[in-house]
């Protein structure tokens, strides 16, 4: 090595002039700084690790993603969640009897065993569906400038304050928390209301186009004529043989169930027994014959002359009363498959002018009183409303008997908060209208007429006593109210299609995180 190199390599040695000690310490000063860089990277890297593994735990990526797009409109998972939350729910307590486990994910759950269908495909097909209407719907709406009705606003805030009720009684402490636990840890109020706007956008939207349609009498005419066999009224009796052959019991007390000969021989009899009964109805009449035959055997029943409109006939007897070729007197046995048989005989079929299809009524409803600590009310607690009832009747009929007398009765003495201030008045009831049974069957009981009072009885929990009933007017005969109804539906189902068409749900990657 040169002389010069040895002195620049000298020059170029940080240690030069340095003793082993001094060396040693620098080289260990050198290594923990090393050491600090190096864990403090580390550091930096965990620390953005967690906050990631946080972020991620808290569904921020996940709700920014798109869960499905329609006809260029790109939907979150929440939005998503709340259509398929909405269609699973109106399920109720059927999901139970399908055999779904709410512990399990609906994507591992099959509804079909034989397609392998899942409740999972189930839901969000449905929800789907729903969402391509709505979206079509809506999109038309404001293409025309349509918004939210001050009606449908109300619509909206009612609907949430049932949600923030909804959390509050199930004991959530916020309406968020309580709408993760409902719909998905993604949705959150901000996403409900605007779900809500445009499901009530197009709702509102709809209702507005049916109500656009009208039909002229020689419109119903034909759809009559069309459709006459599910529109006539059916007078008729019918009395059932049952042909099921009793199970037995062993010597051990199990169920045995009979054998294909004994059920053949339980049907025979039974057939037996319906042929000797119509001879007896054409010896006398069915009335009598079946008065006859209950004596005999007390499991029979006959509850005398039925009638029904011919859309809502039932039974394996229903092609034989509406052939056009029935006349008065008719007489038939029909099997009931494996189960007995039926005599039937025709009475007569008509158009029925009387029988209305909407009704407004008044009522006045007086409650029976429940004893502190009780859940029901005695029967003397139900005897003294129902002599209330009857006093407020009596008081009404005294006087002009008109629809105003009997609201300003209703007015001061009904508990039904939901109509006290109205006079007691609910308007376009049908038989479909969400009143208990007793309370619908008196407004359309046969030969109800305008004017008509009585007294309806109430034995739902909380609303237990009676009802002061007053028919106060009606609509349109029943047959003509179901054919405008069956022909504004098809049209509004044609509609509907039309403006569905080029609608298609694509799933994005944030179909993943429903269900």
């Amino acid at each position: 090595m040169s002389a010069s190199r040895e002195k620049k390599q000298r020059q170029d040695d940080p240690n030069q002039g340095l003793t082993q000690k001094q060396i040693k310490e620098r080289k260990e000063a050198a290594i923990k700084k090393r050491n600090t860089v190096i864990y403090t990277v580390i550091g930096v890297v965990v620390a953005v690790l967690v906050v990631a593994l946080l972020v991620w735990n808290s569904g921020f990526f996940q709700s920014r993603t798109v869960a499905m797009t329609i006809n260029g409109r790109d939907y979150s998972p929440a939005e998503v969640s709340y259509y398929y939350g909405q269609t699973k729910q109106s399920y109720g307590y059927y999901l139970s009897m399908m055999g779904y486990d709410s512990t399990k994910s609906d994507r591992d759950q099959v509804v079909d065993e034989e397609s392998g269908k899942t409740f999972y495909d189930l839901f969000m097909e449905q929800a789907k569906a729903t969402m391509i209407k709505e979206a079509a719907l809506a999109d038309a709406a404001r293409e025309e400038g349509v918004t939210l009705t001050e009606e449908s606003q109300e619509q909206l805030e009612t609907a949430l304050e049932s949600y923030r009720s909804g959390a509050s009684q199930s004991g959530y402490p916020s309406l968020n928390s309580f709408l993760k636990a409902y719909f998905g840890s993604y949705m959150n109020e901000k996403v409900l209301r605007s779900c809500l706007e445009e499901s009530l956008l197009a709702s509102q939207y709809q209702t507005a186009y049916s109500d656009s349609l009208t039909y002229d009498d020689a419109a119903l005419e034909e759809y009559y004529t069309e459709n006459a066999a599910d529109l006539d009224t059916f007078r008729y009796h019918t009395i059932f043989f049952s042909g099921t052959a009793e199970s037995t019991t062993d010597e051990e007390g199990n169920t045995v169930e009979p054998t294909e000969e004994e059920q053949t021989a339980a049907m025979e009899a039974a057939k037996a027994k319906a042929d000797a009964f119509r001879s007896e109805v054409e010896k006398s009449d069915f009335a009598t014959a079946a008065e006859a035959a209950k004596a005999e055997d007390e499991d029979l029943t006959y509850e005398g002359e039925m009638s029904h409109v011919g859309s809502a006939l039932a039974g394996p007897y229903q092609e034989w009363l509406s052939d056009s070729s029935r006349k008065a007197g008719d007489i038939t046995v029909v099997e009931s498959e494996g189960s007995g048989y039926y005599v039937v005989q025709f009475v007569e079929r008509f158009r029925n002018e009387d029988d209305f299809g909407t009704a407004n009524i008044r009522h006045i409803l007086v409650k029976a009183e429940v004893a502190e600590g009780a859940e029901e009310p005695t029967e003397e607690a139900m005897q003294a409303a129902e002599d209330k009832a009857q006093e407020i009747l009596d008081q009404f009929k005294a006087g002009d008997q008109s629809a105003d007398s009997f609201a300003e009765l209703a007015k001061a003495n009904s508990e039904d908060p939901g109509s006290k201030d109205n006079g007691g008045l609910y308007e376009d009831v049908t038989r479909d209208t969400s009143f208990f049974a007793d309370f619908l069957n008196w407004i359309f009981a046969d030969g109800r007429k305008v004017g008509d009072t009585g007294l309806v009885e109430n034995t739902q929990s909380g609303q237990q006593g009676w009802h002061v009933m007053y028919l106060d007017s009606v609509g349109d005969p029943l047959w003509k109210y179901t054919a405008e109804n069956d022909l504004r539906d098809a049209d509004v189902q044609t509609w509907l299609e039309g403006l569905q068409e080029g609608y298609e749900a694509v799933d994005g990657s944030g179909i993943q995180y429903i269900g």
